[in-house]
């Protein structure tokens, strides 16, 4: 025989789920998906120009994708405007995992363009750069990603701590290591510089499928009604 607080029990149950699952709909906010900000000093470099270019990989644990807010990147004589520098920032997708590089097998240049940030920053200053996606791009779960730092004009230097600080993630995501190319991504090799930047990106929230969301509020609204109905015999 059930009693009434066991119905009282199992309608508590279904309010918790339906409180879970509003939850989880309810909006998310941007993190740092992996960086090795803030910097300890800036003494480490790489020249980055037409022919020399850097490159970070990581890995996305398994779980949950993630559409890119911006990359930073510490420069120095970043001049966009007297220096006519033209930074070139592209992703490179790996769902094999077993790239040591963007141009080994399994690796794939994915669409996606970036607004550069402008400055006329004289020779010697350091900054923080910010680059924004021109449009939506998601990182997918369990895949290994490039990103591909270059220029198509003018010569820059991309900054890094000494000793190297490696770059860390707050939702799991592993850094694998850095490359660098000095003919124009023909040829890359393991580098033990690790360059200043980060990623901010944000989840993508669980949606209910729209009639499998129905459903499911539907089936809640039934078994309270049938749990009242047994109360009342």
């Amino acid at each position: 025989m059930i009693s009434k607080n066991d119905n009282l029990t199992k309608m508590g149950g279904v309010a918790a789920l339906i409180v879970s699952a509003l939850t989880i709909c309810s909006p998310v906010e941007a993190i740092n998906l992996i960086g090795n900000f803030p910097q300890t000093d800036d003494v480490s470099a790489d020249s980055i120009n037409t022919a020399r270019r850097k490159a970070i990989g990581f890995t996305l644990p398994v779980g949950i994708p993630y559409t890119l807010d911006t990359i930073t990147l510490r420069l120095r004589n970043y001049n966009t405007m007297g220096g006519g520098d033209v930074a070139l920032l592209r992703i490179f997708a790996d769902a094999t995992k077993n790239s040591a590089s963007p141009i080994d097998v399994g690796s794939i240049l994915q669409t996606l363009s970036f607004t550069n940030p402008a400055s006329n920053s004289g020779a010697g200053v350091t900054a923080n750069f910010v680059f924004t996606p021109t449009s939506t791009f998601t990182f997918l779960p369990d895949t290994l990603y490039w990103l591909d730092v270059s220029a198509t004009a003018g010569d820059f230097s991309w900054r890094g701590s000494n000793p190297a600080v490696t770059p860390t993630s707050t939702v799991g995501v592993t850094f694998n290591n850095y490359a660098v190319s000095s003919d124009s991504g023909a040829n890359y090799g393991n580098s033990t510089r690790f360059n200043s930047f980060q990623i901010d990106a944000t989840p993508v929230p669980f949606e209910f499928e729209a009639s499998g969301g129905l459903a499911v509020l539907g089936g809640a609204w039934l078994l309270r009604k049938r749990l009242q109905q047994k109360n009342k015999n």
